[in-house]
């Protein structure tokens, strides 16, 4: 899997498994987990196909909401990664936009080791 992606009314998902990089873009209001699942999904197959001692990179630095749904599944998807510790995880986020700062800060606290860049 070098690109895979998935797109909504209103957002895209895509992973870039030359950059190793999952980027997040415009706003995700699903309502459900089972209608984030696609999305679930495609963060673990980039999760399993990172090496191990590799870095995958989340990228929401784009993604302008991201509902109380969708940051359940970022926070299941980083407890999980930190239960496997076979990767390093790091999120990038913009400070131009109010819920990233703390929102994505939030998941040091799920898995100390997550890097966190807001800029």
């Amino acid at each position: 899997m070098s690109i895979e992606k998935i797109n909504g009314e209103e957002y895209s998902v895509e992973y870039n498994g030359n950059t190793q990089t999952v980027t997040f873009i415009g706003s995700m209001r699903l309502r459900t987990s089972e209608e984030y699942a696609p999305i679930n999904d495609l963060l673990l197959n980039a999760h399993d196909e990172i090496d191990p001692d590799g870095t995958l990179t989340l990228d929401f630095s784009e993604l302008k909401f991201l509902n109380s749904s969708g940051i359940n599944i970022i926070s299941r998807f980083v407890i999980s990664a930190r239960k496997h510790a076979m990767i390093n995880l790091k999120v990038n986020g913009s400070e131009q936009i109010y819920w990233q700062k703390k929102s994505l800060t939030n998941l040091q606290r799920l898995w100390s080791k997550v890097q966190i860049e807001i800029q």
